[in-house]
């Protein structure tokens, strides 16, 4: 049986309280394996983000490399499991706060802050057990608003893309 992509799904309201004020948030869904549910959110995060596709790692070079002349911070994801990342952060993205079901990472930065959850949902008699991923964004100030509409597009394709790489 096939399993469906990766697909945007409506987001859940709970975690965004983390992120008051927040004036973008998404999430997208899919669908575990039965290996795959017994695993943590963190282990998933961390799964998900070793398989990110080539060219996101690509697009994340060139991010940095444009972003540093406004002075913002370089996105510094370890997402291809070769560097030596704390156990404080997943894929370098600090970790906010883990539960065996629920994975939160982010930062506050001067144009914008961000968060992502990472979160495992049990299989039901009615559901399969599914994996979401929540992004929020909170701007601070035109750079920021300016950043988002920039990278939204991207992101939106990065966040399936990622997901799915993971259901292979």
């Amino acid at each position: 049986m096939t399993t469906p992509p990766a697909h945007l799904v409506d987001t859940d309201t709970s975690p965004l309280q983390a992120l008051p004020g927040a004036g973008f948030a998404d999430a997208f869904r899919i669908v575990l394996s039965e290996e795959q549910a017994r695993q943590s959110a963190g282990q998933l995060a961390e799964q998900m983000f070793r398989s990110t596709p080539s060219w996101v790692t690509l697009l994340l070079s060139i991010r940095n490399r444009a972003m540093s002349v406004f002075g913002l911070r370089s996105a510094g994801m370890h997402i291809d499991g070769s560097a030596n990342v704390p156990r404080s952060a997943i894929a370098g993205f600090p970790l906010i706060a883990q539960s065996e079901d629920l994975v939160q990472l982010g930062f506050d930065d001067k144009h914008l802050d961000f968060r992502i959850w990472v979160r495992r949902d049990a299989a039901t008699p009615t559901s399969p057990a599914q994996l979401t991923l929540t992004t929020a964004v909170r701007t601070k100030q035109l750079l920021g608003r300016a950043y988002l509409g920039v990278i939204m597009p991207f992101h939106r394709r990065i966040v399936p893309a990622m997901l799915n790489r993971l259901r292979s």
